[in-house]
């Protein structure tokens, strides 16, 4: 039986047109770029590149102050310390790790004490985290340095110049976060290669040859029919509160403290510089790893307390962006968003549904950076719900669903490597929400 991925990527590349450009492996690390014209540059013949494997990292006597005890009923990414080598935003990268060599020891070097996995410790091997075991020849405050491998991703970039020259520019090698080679001046991208860390050859997935026809915000503005009263107080420079209520994405899960970064920093400068006459207000309410259930549920006075954070502030425009809401199926959504809809209705806001970014492939039930429609039940519900109840929906998911045909693997957005998008991802979210609205 097909997998799920191979269903949804055998449907959406059977009726996508081909792209310009056109990429094939042709051995376990050799590709060929076939020629094409786009972009100002244009290729007359197929130029064939060797692409280098990934390269393994060795890290020796890494020193931690003290092991926690490992915790086998935590979440993979939490069970104990961290190698810093796979370490992203706050988790690990998973399945980089080479978890046969990683050793535990008393000291650097040499040492003369070296643990031993199952009686002094515990490894997860797929997320790499470690901890010592109870009972065992590790002190709860005792100081150890580890050795290990690790292999990290790399993102190279194929790119082609107007004396009709093609060139590979090898990207840096990182984990979470994993930019582009960029290429020297005079030469446009026109593909990239997956280099995934512990990848044994590339694969037709690891091609993401560049389609030059993305689209960038939404063509149909829908602010004068779902969002009047905003729309109207931006032009006339009347007082507009916006409250954002979200989870750790709304926190700046990915890009930090700097609020500049943050979608809503982003969004709310993107509408100033459209309408100048703009005088914008903006509360946060956001609770990292929390659904929207659970702070509404979260007792009156406390940290995160949805009437005071949401309703109180009597907000003119609340964007909701909820990635742990995914849980949520159509009928799930339809209910449970009825009743902040009635909520956020009854103290006179006006609402943007936020559709979420793509998280872990295996999260969303794939093994692919290829998606061309969000599979999850929860964006179907968010578009079916804003459709039936006219309230504004701006589709984020559908622009990540379209960063493969930039040549991004989504993942390499994701500065935790689970589902913080970095900076660049951030964006997607302000782009959708300016696709609502006017140029004016």
């Amino acid at each position: 039986m097909l997998t799920m991925a191979c269903v949804l990527l055998a449907s959406f590349f059977a009726g996508a047109p081909a792209p310009v450009f056109s990429l094939q492996v042709t051995g376990d690390w050799r590709v060929e770029l076939g020629p094409g014209e786009a972009g100002g540059v244009s290729l007359a013949q197929a130029a064939s590149f060797e692409i280098t494997p990934p390269e393994r990292t060795i890290v020796r006597d890494e020193r931690h102050a003290v092991l926690p005890l490992y915790n086998p009923k935590a979440g993979g990414w939490v069970r104990g310390a961290k190698p810093r080598g796979i370490q992203t935003e706050e988790c690990t990268a998973t399945g980089k790790l080479y978890p046969e060599t990683l050793r535990i020891k008393a000291g650097p070097g040499d040492a003369p004490v070296v643990f031993v996995e199952g009686k002094d410790y515990q490894i997860e091997p797929f997320w790499g985290t470690f901890g010592r075991v109870e009972g065992g020849a590790i002190g709860n405050n005792q100081e150890v340095f580890i050795d290990y491998a690790y292999e990290p991703d790399r993102l190279d970039t194929l790119a082609v110049n107007t004396s009709g020259e093609a060139r590979l520019f090898e990207g840096v090698p990182s984990l979470g976060v994993v930019l582009p080679g960029d290429v020297t001046d005079g030469f446009t991208p026109v593909a990239r290669v997956w280099v995934p860390g512990r990848g044994e050859a590339l694969t037709e997935d690891t091609l993401y040859p560049i389609y030059f026809d993305s689209p960038g915000e939404s063509p149909e503005p829908v602010a004068e029919r779902l969002l009047p009263g905003t729309l109207a107080k931006l032009r006339s420079g009347e007082a507009l509160t916006v409250v954002t209520f979200g989870d750790s994405v709304t926190c700046g899960g990915g890009v930090g403290s700097d609020q500049a970064q943050w979608w809503q920093g982003q969004f709310l400068a993107r509408l100033r510089d459209r309408f100048p006459a703009a005088q914008l207000s903006w509360k946060n309410a956001g609770w990292g790893g929390a659904s929207s259930a659970a702070y509404m549920k979260s007792p009156r006075g406390s940290e995160h307390d949805y009437v005071r954070d949401v309703l109180e502030p009597e907000p003119d425009l609340v964007v909701i962006e909820f990635v742990n809401d995914a849980y949520l199926d159509e009928a799930g959504v339809a209910e449970h968003y009825g009743t902040i809809l009635k909520d956020l209705r009854g103290v006179g806001a006006e609402v943007i549904l936020l559709t979420p970014h793509l998280v872990r492939p295996d999260w969303m039930g794939m093994d692919t950076n290829k998606v061309k429609e969000d599979p999850r039940g929860y964006v179907r519900g968010l578009k079916a719900f804003g459709a039936a109840n006219n309230v504004a929906v701006a589709d984020a998911s559908a622009l990540y669903c379209n960063l493969w045909r930039q040549g991004l693997p989504y993942m390499t957005l994701m500065a935790n490597a689970i589902n913080h998008p970095d900076v660049r991802g951030h964006k997607l979210f302000a782009d959708a929400l300016m696709g609502l609205f006017p140029r004016q």
